[in-house]
């Protein structure tokens, strides 16, 4: 077999391959000694049926057969013989056809990956804040468990709604008139201080108690993703069933006891800043990982392979649908998430050629003692036997795990090399001279 490619991109290669005669005509007289084994041709015991007829029955047949094995045989050579990283099935403008004595020329489009010499590093830049969590966030987590822990109870005596309370409301929604029955609800109870309760809403139910009824109008934005409520104002006809008091606990070391294993109330706020700060360093580490990478596909704008795009797109699409499962939400993501996929798409597909590639220039690997420590820290965290948790890591599992590991290992390059400042990352800069703006066009 003879092959040669052209390159149409950086990312898509015609592959031009010729298989001789004899090599054909071997493969042909194979394939027909194998029919010939089972053939059944009225006339001619099994496995007796001569040559001749065998073509006239079978020619088709094992025409068909040869000319897809040396066309895949054919591509398999040239993706070897000329070191081609494809990421996709190869596209054939039609399918070739066998001619007696003739050899079998075919080409095929294919989409590989683009060759990069050197993965540019130098110039990586990025910024990071220092974490700093104030005393008012410690505040809100406190008051958050304190109103977990708080007692509920009905007044007594009976008393006007106030801010803080749980009022329990029968409702009927109407629109222009129209009742909206799919917008109504019986026994809801809602909290008066809700930050998702509408402050119309809120400031109506205010001074309401048990048996009272009130219609409140509640004015909606031409943006409201229900479109029957879009620039409108809806009637709330709302009736009070019930009302319930919260009864915060005072803070005290018997408050930091009732939330869990502390001693003191100091102890406990000690506990929840700890808490904020590893998020805020999860957080922090995120963002500067994205940075980074920003940064690496600037110096290296490489193109990427539409396939690869499309495949990184329907994987986001499938998180998507996980997370919205995860959460509860039931139909399809709404247009936010559609909004610039494409350029996420590329980005993410960007970001894992140049990962592995700056992998393989660094000579950087994972090595069995890196996946070990790795199983004795997740069989800390879990509190199994190690044994066991290298268990449940079979194949797919084990190999995911190790790229997490190897992209961790390139991330720390990356942090070592940049540049990491100080501070918020600045806006990027618009451009001073737009067309049309400060120079009129010539008349």
């Amino acid at each position: 077999m003879q092959s040669e490619i052209r390159e149409i991109s950086p990312v898509l290669v015609e592959v031009t391959v010729e298989v001789p005669w004899d090599r054909i005509q071997k493969d042909l007289n194979e394939t027909y000694r194998e029919i010939g084994k089972t053939a059944r041709v009225r006339g001619f015991r099994p496995g007796k049926v001569p040559r001749d007829v065998l073509k006239q029955v079978y020619g088709r047949q094992a025409a068909a057969q040869v000319t897809g094995t040396l066309v895949e045989q054919g591509l398999m050579h040239a993706v070897q013989e000329h070191e081609l990283h494809i990421v996709a099935q190869p596209e054939m403008e039609e399918p070739p056809e066998l001619e007696k004595g003739k050899p079998l020329t075919f080409k095929a489009k294919v989409e590989v990956r683009p060759k990069i010499d050197q993965v540019a590093i130098e110039g990586l830049e990025a910024w990071q804040s220092p974490i700093d969590i104030p005393d008012e966030d410690v505040d809100t987590e406190v008051e958050g468990l304190r109103n977990q822990h708080a007692d509920i109870q009905v007044p007594e005596p009976m008393r006007p709604a106030k801010e803080g309370d749980l009022i329990t409301i029968d409702y009927a929604v109407s629109v222009d008139g129209e009742a909206k029955e799919d917008l109504s609800a019986e026994g809801r109870q809602v909290e008066i201080n809700d930050d998702h309760l509408l402050p119309a809403l809120k400031e109506g139910l205010l001074g309401m108690q048990p048996d009272e009824e009130k219609t409140i109008d509640v004015s909606f934005e031409e943006d409201h993703p229900n479109p029957d409520l879009q620039g409108k104002t809806a009637q709330f006809a709302i009736t009070a069933k019930q009302l319930h008091e919260k009864l915060l606990p005072e803070l005290d070391d018997e408050f930091a006891k009732d939330c869990g294993d502390y001693e003191t109330l100091l102890e406990l706020r000690l506990k929840i800043r700890e808490g904020l700060e590893s998020n805020a360093k999860q957080q922090n580490d995120a963002q500067l990982k994205d940075q980074l990478i920003d940064s690496l596909i600037g110096l290296n704008d490489i193109p990427v392979p539409p396939s690869m795009v499309q495949q990184q797109q329907q994987m986001m699409m499938y998180e998507m649908a996980q997370f919205m499962q995860m959460a509860g939400q039931q139909g399809a993501p709404g247009a936010d998430f559609f909004s610039g996929i494409d350029e996420r798409a590329k980005r993410r597909v960007q970001a894992g050629i140049l990962l592995g590639s700056l992998a393989r220039q660094e000579g950087i690997e994972v090595t069995e003692e890196d996946m070990n420590a790795k199983f004795e820290e997740m069989a800390e965290q879990s509190g199994k036997h190690v044994a066991k948790v290298r268990a449940e890591f079979q194949e797919a599992q084990r190999d995911q795990l190790e790229s997490q590991l190897l992209e961790e290992k390139v991330m720390a390059l990356l942090t070592e090399r940049a540049k990491i400042n100080e501070g918020e990352r600045p806006e990027p800069e618009a451009d001073e001279d737009e067309p049309g703006e400060e120079e009129g066009e010539d008349s």
